[in-house]
């Protein structure tokens, strides 16, 4: 695969992410009124879990 290619899927999956976070607080903000910030949170933690699995598993 080009190294283009692999940028652009890159750049797609992480806007992706990204709309996902976005779309969640807009949500949340638009119905309740108040500003949670939760969502941060566990998408901090989703990304502690991937690195800590793709470490034990590429031992």
């Amino acid at each position: 695969m080009s190294f283009t290619l692999f940028q652009i899927l890159n750049g797609l999956i992480i806007a992706t992410l990204l709309y996902i976070v976005a779309s969640g607080f807009t949500l949340i903000f638009g119905l309740m009124r108040i500003v949670n910030l939760a969502h941060g949170a566990m998408y901090l933690l989703g990304g502690y879990v991937a690195y800590f699995v793709t470490t034990r598993l590429s031992q």
